[in-house]
């Protein structure tokens, strides 16, 4: 039973709120559809009374005011007077373009005047120079022109902005036109003048791009960039545009792409600019930059800018890549440093020819006039002995010399044949055999095989050899003169790299101190002053070995120890 009264009570209090909420929406309607009515019916009078009040306008008078409704009349009434008020310039005409009012904006608009007023009167709307081609008399919908209004005859010459709205009574006749129109000279002018600042503008922005692309050609193609820093911020822009920051670094970044061996020096520079007003012009090599990790020497110049309070607030300059210039002073100074050596050379190598040529040609021609006033033969062939070593020593010299003057101009030239290197080698070895004529010292030649059939140039060998044991000769007093050669790798090679043919000359001569034997390989290098020979022996053997893609080299383990020279050069062993 509870439960009945409970949805009773409900079902009572629902039906309730539907009877109020079916009384607020006919509330709402009758006052809209009230409301629309009103509106409709107070534009209808509105229309009315304008239409009554154009077309009664002139012929007014007290009787018919009387007749007409007294509400319609106070509404024209409150209409003339805000017609009359309104700063828009405004006016009516009748359907077939007859001027029926005007207001004073539009007086003062069209200059009416005594002249005025007789022009507007007698001239159709229709027929007035800025409408007659473009506004047609059956036209419904509304006009809107800007148009430059020209009549001299009364004296205008303005721009004016202008609508003119057909008005339409109840059954659709056209009851009059409404001219509206506002004077726009002031605004064209305005335009006009902005458009023109418009076009200076462009032409200015027009002008600064062209610079703009013409600085960024320049700066591209001169490798330069244009720098500045913001100190408070401690950061460095870089860039090849003048509009653009391009791309920024901190000052850690900057001094971290610079080479190790400058990276110090760089960081004291710039701490010591961040307190300083003076130019800055300096050159550091850099490991990588923000264009590529490739290493390249900079100029960085520049100047320190200020803010209108006049406090410092960077440094703004350019950077130029100059790796090109200091690649070039360093090859200047290479090839000054060459020059000076061929001079201090040519002054080198003409003593020491003056002294080596003058030794035999002395021992020549000493022994050669001493010669005929020896009668014994042991004498005779003693001093002929001396004669032969000296002219022998003296075809070597001379043989040097022009060897070294081909090589000036231009690598030796190297004609590799087939040849049995082993006859070869004993060939070589029993002319070289004679040179060795110190009772003291004993010349060993080392032939491991029978047959060695490669293809070389047996010429320049022998030539390396030769000069092997010349030295040998000169610098061994006692012991031993060895000469061999084997088929194996290059002994400055890993062990499984190809192999050639290597000869040797080991001698228990003088020696020669580790730290001068990359020097005895160079020209006129001479370990012993007082020891004949040009220096030259040594050098022409290791342009031969260049010439021929091998190798030469000298170990000995000091002075007194002796020594061994070797050649290598690739070759295949035939057969």
């Amino acid at each position: 039973m509870i439960l009945l009264d409970s949805i009773f009570s409900s079902f009572i209090t629902i039906n309730i709120l539907m009877v109020f909420v079916m009384i607020f929406i006919l509330a709402m309607t009758f006052f809209i559809v009230n409301r629309r009515f009103s509106i409709v019916t107070a534009q209808n009078q509105l229309l009315k009374a304008l239409t009554l009040y154009v077309k009664h306008h002139e012929s007014f008078d007290n009787e018919e005011e009387e007749h007409l409704d007294t509400s319609l009349a106070e509404l024209g009434e409150n209409y003339q007077r805000a017609f009359e008020s309104t700063l828009a310039a405004m006016s009516f005409y009748t359907p077939d373009g007859k001027l029926i009012e005007v207001n004073n904006a539009m007086r003062k608009l069209c200059h009416f005047d005594e002249k005025g007023d007789t022009y507007y009167l007698h001239v159709n709307m229709f027929d007035t120079p800025h409408l007659i081609k473009d506004f047609k008399r059956d036209r419904t919908e509304e006009f809107h022109v800007c148009q430059h209004m020209y009549q001299p005859e009364i004296g205008i010459d303005q721009f004016i902005e202008a609508k003119i709205r057909p008005v339409f009574d109840n059954e659709g006749n056209k009851a009059f036109y409404m001219f509206a129109a506002r004077d726009i000279t002031d605004e064209r002018r305005t335009y006009l003048e902005q458009q023109h600042r418009d076009k200076e503008l462009q032409e200015a922005n027009s002008t600064i791009m062209e610079y703009e692309s013409e600085l960024r050609y320049l700066l591209e193609s001169s490798k330069m960039f244009v720098w500045h820093t913001i100190d408070k911020e401690g950061i460095i822009h870089f860039s090849q545009s003048l509009r653009d920051k391009g791309y920024t670094e901190t000052f850690e970044e900057y001094i971290s792409t610079i080479n190790i061996s400058q990276r110090a020096q760089a960081a004291k520079a710039l701490k010591e600019l961040l307190n300083s007003d003076e130019p800055l012009n300096t050159i550091h090599l850099f490991d990588r930059t923000f264009l590529d990790d490739q290493s390249g020497w900079y100029l960085i110049s520049g100047v320190p800018f200020y803010d209108e309070k006049g406090e410092r607030t960077g440094y703004m300059g350019i950077v130029k890549d100059v790796s090109g210039l200091m690649e070039a002073q360093e090859k200047l100074k290479e090839e000054t440093l060459r020059a000076e050596n061929s001079g201090r050379l040519k002054s080198v190598f003409l003593a020491n020819m003056t002294h080596e040529i003058r030794t035999p040609l002395n021992a020549i021609v000493g022994f050669s006039d001493l010669l005929q006033m020896v009668d014994e033969p042991e004498d005779r062939k003693e001093f002929i002995r001396i004669i032969r070593n000296n002219c022998d020593m003296l075809m070597r010299l001379i043989d040097d010399i022009l060897e070294a003057s081909d090589m000036n101009q231009g690598p030796q030239s190297i004609h590799p044949e087939d040849v049995d290197f082993a006859v070869a080698f004993n060939d070589i070895c029993e002319t070289l055999r004679q040179r060795v004529q110190n009772p003291n010292v004993t010349f060993i030649a080392e032939n491991a095989y029978q047959s060695f059939n490669t293809c070389i140039d047996k010429g320049r060998i022998q030539q390396v050899v030769t000069n092997f044991v010349t030295n040998a000769v000169k610098y061994t007093k006692e012991g031993h003169i060895k000469v061999g050669y084997q088929y194996t790798t290059c002994p400055n090679k890993p062990a499984d790299s190809e192999r050639g043919l290597y000869i040797y000359c080991e001698d228990t001569g003088a020696g020669i101190p580790k730290e001068k034997q990359a020097d005895v390989f160079k020209r006129f290098v001479k370990l012993n002053d007082f020891v004949q020979g040009t220096g030259l022996g040594l050098s022409i053997s290791k342009s031969i070995a260049e010439r021929c893609n091998g190798d030469i080299g000298v170990t000995s383990e000091g002075e007194g120890h002796g020594s061994t020279f070797w050649l290598w050069i690739p070759c295949q062993l035939k057969g």
